[in-house]
This record gives C-alpha cells, sequence and structure tokens, in this order.
C-alpha cells in the first residue's frame, strides 16, 4: 500500500490514548487546533498516527512536527523519539536511542545485586551453621543480604516489563494508549486494540538490539533507524483496513 492510502485508513481510526487532551500532564499532545501554517509544516514528516481531532501530530511546546511515537517530555523540555518515559533515577528520558542501554542497565543491575544476594547467602547460612562454635554473624552481611534482595527483586519485575514491551514493540506510553488504534467491533467480534508498530517478537528485538548477535550485549547504540519512520506490520495494517471498510 502507498503511503497516503496507509495514512488514510490510520487516521480513520481511534486513538485511545489517555494522555490526548490532557493539557496538565507530561505527555500532552496538545489537542489545541493547530493554524494552517502549523498544520502545512507537520505533513512535512511522514507519519500514520494523527491527534484525536484528525489533525496531524504537532508540538505547539517545541513548535515543531512531531513524528510517530515522538512525545514532549516536559522534564526534558523537548520532544523524545519513541519516547517511553522519564526516568527520574537517570535523570533522562528512555526513547528511540537509549532504550537498549536502558535494558542492558536493568539486565546488569539484576544480575549484579542477584550474585551480591548469592554471595551473601552463602555466608550467612556458613555463619548460621557454625553458631555453636565461636562463630558470630556479621550485622554487615544481614544488611548486605537484605538491600541486595530488595534491589534485585525490583530490578528482576521492572526489567521483565520492559523485556516485554520490547519483544511486543510497545512503550509504556503507548501501554497506557492501548497500543495505538481502537477499531470498532465487526460482525463476529468485539472491539480490539491493534498495534501497527508490532512486527513479531525477533524482529521487534533485531529493531531495537540490531542484527549482530556479538553485540547485543554490548552498551552501544545498533538501534536499526531514525526513530521518525518505524516499518508497519502488514497483519495489523490488513486488520485495520477491514474493521473500517466494513
Amino acid at each position: 500500500q502507498d503511503s497516503a492510502s496507509r495514512r488514510r485508513y490510520a487516521d480513520d481510526s481511534d486513538s485511545g490514548s489517555v494522555f490526548s487532551g490532557s493539557s496538565d500532564s507530561e505527555y500532552s499532545d496538545d489537542e489545541g487546533p493547530l493554524t494552517t501554517e502549523q498544520v502545512r509544516r507537520a505533513e512535512l514528516v511522514y507519519s500514520i498516527t494523527v491527534r484525536e481531532n484528525g489533525q496531524p501530530r504537532f508540538c505547539l511546546k517545541c513548535n515543531g512536527p512531531k513524528p510517530d511515537r515522538t512525545h514532549h517530555c516536559s522534564v526534558c523540555g523537548a520532544c523524545v523519539l519513541k519516547m517511553d518515559h522519564h526516568c527520574p533515577w537517570l535523570n533522562n528520558c528512555v526513547g528511540f536511542r537509549t532504550q537498549k542501554a536502558f535494558i542492558l542497565f536493568l539486565l546488569y543491575g539484576c544480575l549484579y545485586c542477584t550474585l551480591i544476594f548469592v554471595t551473601a547467602l552463602v555466608g550467612f547460612l556458613r555463619d548460621f551453621a557454625h553458631l555453636d562454635v565461636d562463630a558470630n554473624i556479621s550485622l554487615s552481611l544481614i544488611f548486605l543480604l537484605i538491600a541486595s534482595c530488595s534491589f534485585s527483586l525490583p530490578l528482576l519485575v521492572f526489567g521483565g516489563y520492559h523485556v516485554y514491551l520490547l519483544l511486543t514493540n510497545t512503550t509504556t506510553i503507548e501501554s497506557y494508549e492501548e497500543n495505538n488504534f481502537r477499531v470498532a467491533a465487526g460482525s463476529q467480534g468485539k472491539e480490539k486494540y491493534v498495534n501497527l508498530f508490532d512486527l513479531g517478537p525477533r524482529r521487534n528485538f533485531v529493531q531495537v538490539f540490531g542484527p549482530s548477535w556479538f553485540m547485543w550485549l554490548v552498551p552501544v547504540n545498533t538501534t536499526i533507524g531514525d526513530g521518525v519512520r518505524f516499518p508497519i506490520s502488514s497483519e495489523g495494517y490488513n486488520e485495520l483496513y477491514r474493521r473500517n471498510i466494513d
């Protein structure tokens, strides 16, 4: 399908964004009406998603077009490509250029805390087994055991959630938005949401971590693309097309 046709059928569907129209939201899409000049400028950037009023996505704060999956971060004061969330612990946004590094950060942090927990647990059990002799359990060892467990479990859960988002090609913001497009119920089904950017777990993973397996665990940028245009799932698009012509 040509881009104009793809844009038309994507426009006809409703966006399920919970952030749209909320002026005080950190990720607000600025639902105020655009001027003719702003619409013209927004049309210069290829995109398939639109605002809920049907106009092209345009950031009134940055005074510039917003490509697909881009959101304005009020903390950073700028639009971030494929924005996932603003991380206060890193004091930076997780987005197109930093998603791989962020996931590796969670992975290595979880492995590090788990290693400390296992090491501290072995030392604790060894000291506990010799309590009847002249051995004492170190308070610092107990504190290390509790601290490492307290960090490793949340990192494991948080990291697992971001791996799920990675494999479904969804950002944290998009998970709140119900995956971009809501299509009306057909004759044999109920209302559902379609994620046009979900290409399957393997292709989704390669999009972020790159095609070279030996670079997957190296914290350098190997992400495919420019953060402005993203491959579209033909299956998701065909589903959106069928629901809109019914």
